[in-house]
């Protein structure tokens, strides 16, 4: 019989966590793994989930423990006669683990971002008691999570893979520069993101305005969407440089857009996983220039994959930037290593071989 799995996910975003879930439930499919989520009402991931047919249920979660909750997730469970719950968030994980605990189901915590648990009892337990297995987005939140009392033996490291069929050298070019008005030979730099603080759009658009007052030439576009981005808008009206940086919105084509860039900026300000936008511009081979934080590193190898930078740093952004946009054999020489990384140990199929190893690991 199919071994059926629960992904809980209480973010209303739909990001690369809520992406990456999303591609895990399509690709286990055809490996005898049947997925279903739980998300809150409303919520980005479950409406993308359902426009992709997949089998999704809105449940409402209001705090860390809500016993009505817990009471949805066990009729729930009940229903699907599910074997293993992922829980990806902080409020499903304690509802839904509570939930799999009492029924006996086995639980594994997914932790994709790096900013640091709890160090308090009620901030481990969420990470011990209350499951079975832990999987993290990248060695450095392995790490960080063993030395706040996590057992280490208990986490497993499966970071994002990409999917080297959409994301590859060969995608055509030249859409988003007509739709943009960039002209041929100009430019063009972008940054792919929720628009949150912790991801760094205002030092993108900062780092833009300082390459702009150092060369007229140059296009940037900001894509995505998020809580951030009417604050954004006001400040790109008020920029004298704003003819030459756009804001997308959120979009689909992301493949097609990263086709079209030169450089690929990922300025966060915190700690993270390693993130998907920066895999897929080196399954492109697309230059990348990224801050020098959390998982970040692991996959943006300053001077080996990418030039990176302190977080918050406007200036050093702007400079990589143009470092990449003037010295065109540097750039090369670091998207080339970028890729070699990327079909080497960062593939949508290696992810999904790695998870489904977790899920039929400790399967009857």
């Amino acid at each position: 019989m199919a071994l059926k799995v629960l992904h809980t996910e209480s973010s209303m975003n739909l990001g690369g966590q809520e992406l990456r879930v999303l591609a895990e439930m399509e690709g286990l499919r055809s490996r005898g793994i049947v997925s279903v989520l739980a998300a809150r009402p409303g919520s980005g991931i479950i409406r993308e989930a359902k426009a992709r047919g997949l089998k999704a249920y809105a449940i409402n979660m209001r705090g860390s423990f809500d016993p009505f909750a817990v009471a949805a997730f066990i009729r729930m469970m009940l229903r699907e006669k599910v074997d293993v719950v992922n829980a990806h968030g902080s409020k499903d994980g304690w509802s839904a683990g509570i939930a799999a605990r009492i029924l006996g189901i086995r639980v594994i915590r997914s932790r994709h971002v790096a900013n640091p648990i709890r160090a308090h009892f009620f901030g481990r337990l969420a990470y011990t008691a209350l499951c079975d297995r832990i999987v993290t987005t990248g060695e450095s939140i392995k790490q960080a999570m063993a030395e706040r009392g996590v057992p280490a033996g208990k986490i497993t490291s499966v970071p994002t893979g990409v999917d080297t069929k959409r994301f590859h050298p060969g995608v055509e070019k030249g859409a988003l520069r007509k739709e943009l008005g960039v002209p041929e030979g100009a430019p063009l730099v972008g940054m792919v993101s929720v628009l949150r603080g912790d991801k760094g759009p205002d030092v993108f658009l900062k780092a833009a305005e300082a390459v702009l007052d150092r060369r007229r030439d140059v296009f940037f576009a900001l894509v995505g969407d998020g809580w951030m981005r009417g604050r954004l808008e006001e400040y790109l009206s008020k920029s004298r440089h704003n003819r030459n940086i756009f804001m997308t919105g959120y979009r689909r084509d992301i493949p097609e857009v990263m086709a079209d860039l030169d450089v690929l900026a990922l300025p966060a300000k915190a700690a993270e996983g390693v993130p998907q936008v920066i895999l897929q511009a080196h399954a492109m081979k697309v230059p990348v220039a990224a801050s020098d934080v959390g998982g970040i590193t692991e996959v943006a190898v300053d001077g080996k994959t990418a030039l990176t930078t302190p977080p918050g740093d406007h200036g050093a952004l702007a400079d990589a930037m143009l470092r990449l946009i003037e010295y065109k054999t540097l750039a090369a020489r670091l998207a080339e290593e970028g890729h070699r990384l990327v079909t080497e140990r960062y593939t949508l199929e290696g992810m999904l071989d790695r998870m489904e190893a977790v899920y039929k690991s400790d399967a009857p």
